[in-house]
């Protein structure tokens, strides 16, 4: 059985590698391989914008991911550096900047690279999208 980190650098606008990515680790999942963690990084952290409002006839991409953890107990965790960088900042750091809203939402996780380091230690395999 493999162990597997996913590390996502492709924006949601890159639709055919995301729905990839979704389906990747799916069936994964469904062939009994685990997940270790979905890292959001560079572009990829666009994912974590929970104030992004997909119309009726796109498929929402953060809801896609957050189903998949919630489902499965996987970690979605988001390179604070980048998303800060790209404005996606959670609860803490919103209210530190005065800022009125935040747009990181659970179960997405900020985190440093040295978080997803260490779980690459523990993983067998690093699938990137």
């Amino acid at each position: 059985m493999h162990r597997i980190s996913v590390l996502i650098t492709s924006s949601p606008e890159s639709l055919t590698a995301c729905l990839d990515a979704v389906a990747f680790c799916r069936a994964a999942i469904n062939e009994g391989q685990s997940i270790d963690q979905i890292f959001f990084y560079q572009a990829g952290v666009y994912h974590a914008n929970g104030l992004v409002d997909a119309s009726s006839s796109e498929v929402d991409l953060t809801k896609a991911w957050q189903s998949l953890a919630v489902d499965h107990a996987i970690p979605l965790l988001v390179c604070v550096g980048a998303a800060s960088k790209r404005g996606i900042v959670n609860a803490e750091q919103a209210e530190q900047a005065g800022l009125s809203q935040h747009n990181l939402f659970e179960p997405f996780k900020q985190v440093g690279l040295g978080e997803f380091f260490t779980f690459l230690h523990t993983s067998t395999k690093l699938v990137q999208f």
